[in-house]
């Protein structure tokens, strides 16, 4: 069963990967969750708290207007 601190151990080590993976000056948000009501969410970001929300909410709206692209080599979207 999947529980809160499975989550939150798998974002840590998820995230030292991506950070050793990235170049400076680049920041992540990673978020992990279950699916279905009810269920659990963590998250775990290279940026300020603050930068991170600012970043999400520029990405929510872009998700919401159908702005995003599909990442590269993906035609849906």
């Amino acid at each position: 069963m999947i529980d809160l601190r499975m989550l939150e151990s798998t974002a840590r080590v998820v995230g030292v990967r991506i950070e050793q993976a990235l170049p400076p000056g680049v920041g992540f948000t990673l978020l992990l969750f279950t699916f279905g009501e009810g269920g659990w969410l963590t998250y775990l970001s290279s940026a300020q708290r603050a930068d991170m929300i600012r970043t999400l909410r520029e990405a929510l709206a872009k998700l919401e207007q159908h702005g995003d692209k599909p990442p590269i080599g993906r035609t849906d979207a």
